[in-house]
Formats: structure tokens, C-alpha cells, sequence
């Protein structure tokens, strides 16, 4: 029988080893076609018999030098270096093969794990759509009409689509929950600092952190303990807050949770698929909250969202944008770049190695000055203490993972304009709204799949705006287009994310995995009891 997610959590592997019914030979050799039949999830890959060899050296091993991640197969997103393997951070342009794996890597490789390669991403981790790179756009592991999420979309989908027990992506913006939200899995986005980013292509260096993909909250926990960083010399090494430490290996128990209010969740909800789609994702919500109070949370009032919701805005639309620039800098001026004027940026607006959308983000840095990356500085501060004082009302944050669930279609619709018309992002950065302030608020989390959304799209066709601000043309586009492409009423996850302060990230953990077993789910589409659907006509 074909390997399934169910057969590829470690619990299940270890059984399967132990009992000798399976050995890490036969386990690729059933992984290794799948992946090559998958599309656009892998960007580069180890050659099959260097796979095997790996196998083969592994099960040589005497059992007392087994690693705890002995024969366990998982893959890295592609800003992510893994010694032989090119890095191209989905830019082919950008591209170099490293001699030694990333620090977050190593410890995976010591522990017996097996790479199985490199996943597809937005380029340079610059969105939260995983639509914006040149290799192909991975499926969405429900429905193909929809985007996966990223920037770390095929570490996600590779975990869901049962090609890999977990995989590394990176988080700095959302994108090591957005895409475990999409694609029904857990999503480990540990606090900043907690792993090494040493080997990992910038996005924004000072906030960037490592994540991790997996099939159940324990199995990500477990993977994260293997990968935290104690090496003070490492130049991302941060020293771990004393204040929060005492939480952090505590064991669930009775907690309080706070949740963002009415007028924050009610605009989150509203889109292109109308009113109908909006009382699903309410009602999902509705359900997540009982079962965390169910569980013994204990629901905090009055808590003010709004200071976490005006951090998120920075992130792109301040100073802050300006270390996306710095962090490929040598690549922007470089010999095939646009030279920096004297004391000046490079003009990467037209720079024609990179996807439009992305170039246009980034040149957004040629907007602010040195005084203006301060007062952004001083702002966060400020709204640091805001949000110190409302956090201290509850132990963890919860949010939607998702904003919303867009399709691939719409979002290229939006930012693929023709030349002439300047790239627009609204959809992009409505999914950050849930997302973008975490690191800047220098918080930890766990995505935890939550249930499923049943879909039933209602469009119009008398092009005014419908009650709930969306345009109904738009809705009108959509209901034709899931009619058009044989599902008019598709079926995707929903997620919720955990979030708290930095270094209480097994305490987030120990919740979310009593939250995971209370759902009755397993993760990816299998687990959720749903047959992928996949359409021919898709928007690609």
C-alpha cells in the first residue's frame, strides 16, 4: 500500500521501524517517484542514489548511534542552504550552491534524517500567496483553484501531500503559518533567535526566524527542540527572556486566552466569496473558540487588538521594508544589478531578474530615508508597551491562521497587471493581517488545523458592492469561475494560530497540541476526511 501522512508522522515511522516493517530504504524508494511526479513543489533535489546511499549508510548503523530522527525524510525550503544543493530563493538569477548546510539544517542531518531536497517558495520570501515565483505555482494540497499560501508553499504541501514527515520553511512576515493554514498541517513559528539563521537567505535579517512543517503539533515541537541554537558565537544567537522562561516547559493546564474583537475578525472574513463564505468562516471561528473554553480556557474580555493591528502596517508599509532591500543588497548593485548612485539605492524597479511584484515591494525602500527607519524604531517601541499590557491579560493570542482563502486566479488577477499598470497587493496584504506584527511584537506560535470550511461562493451580477464591501462583480467572477472549472463548492481547512510571548514556545505547544487532539483530525486532506480535487482548467 502507498504511503499515506498517516503512515509518515514520526510515531507511526519509529512503530514501522521497530517492528521491521518498513526501513528507510523502502519508505524513499515509495517517496522518491511521487515527488518527481509532483509539480512545481521541489525546486532541486539530491539524485535519487545519493538518497538511497543515505539510506544504506543509515541502516548500517549499529542501534545505539540511531539519531532520533533516524530514517525520517523531510525537505527545506529553497532560502535554506543544504550543502550541494543549489539555493535560488526562486530567483534563477540569484542562484549558488553552498559547501555547508545551514545551522538550522545540521542538527537534523547529525539526528539521521534524511533530505529529500529544496521547496518552492515566493521569491525571497517576499509573500504570503505562494504564487510569485517563476517555477511553477504548487498546488494547494484541497483544491488547486486556490492558492497555497506562502512564501514557504512547498515545504507545506510536500508535508501535506504526505511527500515528507516535516520541512523547514522560514517566518517573517507569515509564512511559516499562512501556508499550514491552507494546507491543513501544524506550522511550528518559534520565537526569533530560538534557531540559527545562519545559511538562510534575508528576507528581513533582524526578525527572520526558522519554522517548521509538520503532522501534529508534537511532531513540529519535537523537530524545533533538535534545532534550537546554543551557540553563543552564532552572530543570530539571541539570549532567551528570563522573564517568560518559567512558562515555557510548563505543562498545559488551565489557561486564558484572548482572542482580537468583532471589528477586526468581521472585516478578516469578507471577500470575494460573499456573504455565504463569510458565516462559514464566522462559524468556524465561533466553533474554535468553544473548544479552546472547552478545554479549560478561559476567555479574556476587553482585550484591545488594535495596537497588534497597527504593528502588522509597519512591516511593509514603513522603514521596515527597507531590510528587505539591505538583505540582498550585493545582489541588487551588484556586476548584473543596477550600481547604486553615490550615497544612494540601486533603481531595482525595472530590475528584470526579479518578478514584477516582487521588484516593486522592494524598490518601495527608495521611499523612506535613515530618519524615517528611527521613527519606525520608535514607534514600535511605543506600541511595544501597548502590547506588553494587553498580553499580560491572557497567556496566549489566538487569531485566524488565514485571512481568507483566495484563489490563484484572483491574486494573479491583482498582481499581474499589464506594464503599463502599477502591481497592486491588497489581497497579499490582507493575509498579513493575522501575521505581520508576530516578530515585530517578538512573539512564538503554533498553527493548528481547526476544521473545514464548506464553500458555497453566491456571486451577482448587477455590479454593485455587496453588504459585505466586496464588489459583487468580483463575487460574480469567482461563483463563474469554481462553476466553470467543475466544483462550485470546494472544500478547504481552517486553521487557528496560538500565539505568545518569545521563549514560551513549549507552553503555545502543550495547548495546541490538546487543541489538536480535541479537533479529531489528522492533517492534510487525508486527515480531514477529503478527497483533493484538482481541475484541468485551474488558473495556473
Amino acid at each position: 500500500m502507498p504511503l499515506t501522512t498517516r503512515d509518515l508522522t514520526l510515531a507511526a515511522l519509529r512503530a514501522a521501524y521497530a517492528a521491521g516493517s518498513l526501513t528507510p530504504t523502502e519508505v524513499c524508494r515509495q517517496l522518491l517517484p511521487a515527488i518527481a511526479a509532483s509539480r512545481a513543489v521541489f525546486i532541486a533535489r539530491p539524485k535519487d542514489e545519493e538518497v538511497l546511499e543515505r539510506c544504506r549508510y543509515l541502516e548500517s548503523l549499529p542501534a545505539a548511534q540511531r539519531g532520533p530522527l533516524w530514517g525520517i525524510p523531510f525537505a527545506v525550503k529553497d532560502n535554506i542552504d543544504v550543502a550541494g544543493l543549489p539555493t535560488t530563493a526562486a530567483c534563477p538569477d540569484f542562484k549558488y550552491t553552498p559547501s555547508e548546510h545551514a545551522r538550522a539544517v545540521q542538527p537534523l542531518l547529525d539526528a539521521g534524517g534524511i533530505c529529500l531536497g529544496k521547496t518552492n517558495m515566493d521569491q525571497f520570501a517576499c509573500g504570503l500567496v505562494g504564487t510569485r515565483t517563476p517555477y511553477g505555482i504548487p498546488a494547494n494540497a484541497f483544491d488547486d483553484r486556490f492558492t497555497p499560501g506562502g512564501s514557504s508553499c512547498g515545504s507545506a504541501v510536500a508535508v501535506a501531500e504526505g511527500l515528507c514527515t516535516f520541512a523547514l520553511g522560514t517566518d517573517t512576515a507569515g509564512s511559516g503559518r499562512v501556508p499550514a493554514g491552507n494546507n491543513g498541517i501544524v506550522g511550528i513559528k518559534p520565537s526569533v533567535g530560538r534557531f540559527s539563521t545562519s545559511g538562510v537567505v534575508p528576507a528581513c535579517y533582524l526578525l527572520d526566524c526558522v519554522s517548521v512543517f509538520a503532522l501534529a503539533v508534537e511532531d513540529g515541537a519535537e523537530v524545533a527542540r533538535l534545532m534550537e541554537n546554543a551557540d553563543i558565537a552564532d552572530p543570530t544567537y539571541r539570549l532567551p527572556n528570563a522573564a517568560h522562561l518559567q512558562k515555557r516547559y510548563q505543562p498545559q493546564a488551565a489557561f486564558r486566552f484572548a482572542v482580537p474583537g468583532p471589528e477586526f475578525l468581521d472585516d478578516s472574513f469578507q471577500g470575494p466569496g460573499g456573504e455565504l463564505v463569510r458565516q462559514a468562516m464566522a462559524a468556524a471561528w465561533g466553533e474554535a473558540v468553544a473548544r479552546l473554553q472547552a478545554l479549560g480556557g478561559q476567555l479574556v474580555p476587553g482585550f484591545d487588538f488594535a495596537p497588534f493591528a497597527e504593528t502588522a502596517v509597519l512591516l511593509y508599509g514603513a522603514a521596515f521594508v527597507a531590510e528587505r532591500y539591505a538583505g540582498i543588497r550585493a545582489f541588487l548593485e551588484g556586476p548584473a544589478g543596477r550600481p547604486a548612485a553615490r550615497g544612494g539605492l540601486a533603481d531595482c524597479s525595472s530590475d528584470g531578474r526579479m518578478l514584477k511584484v516582487i521588484r516593486s515591494i522592494i524598490s518601495k525602500t527608495s521611499n523612506f530615508s535613515s530618519a524615517d527607519v528611527f521613527e519606525g524604531l520608535q514607534q514600535l517601541s511605543q506600541l511595544r508597551a501597548k502590547c506588553r499590557a494587553e498580553l499580560a491579560k491572557a497567556d496566549v493570542l489566538v487569531v485566524p491562521t488565514s485571512a481568507y482563502n483566495y484563489t490563484v486566479q484572483e491574486i494573479l488577477a491583482e498582481e499581474e497587471e499589464p506594464p503599463y499598470k502599477k502591481v497592486t497587493f491588497r489581497k497579499n496584504a490582507n493575509l498579513g493581517r493575522w501575521t505581520n506584527f508576530v516578530n515585530l511584537q517578538d512573539m512564538c506560535g503554533v498553527s493548528v488545523f481547526s476544521g473545514l470550511l464548506r464553500l458555497q461562493p453566491n456571486g451577482s451580477s448587477n455590479g454593485a458592492t455587496s453588504s459585505s464591501g466586496v464588489a459583487a462583480e468580483e463575487q460574480q467572477q469567482r461563483a463563474e469561475h469554481l462553476a466553470a472549472t467543475g466544483n462550485a463548492n470546494p472544500v478547504l481547512p481552517f486553521g487557528i494560530t496560538l500565539l505568545a510571548p518569545s521563549w514560551t514556545d513549549e507552553y503555545v505547544a502543550s495547548i495546541a497540541a490538546a487543541y489538536e487532539k480535541a479537533t479529531g483530525l489528522q492533517a492534510g486532506p487525508l486527515g480531514h476526511g477529503v478527497t483533493p480535487y484538482r481541475s484541468q482548467q485551474a488558473q495556473q
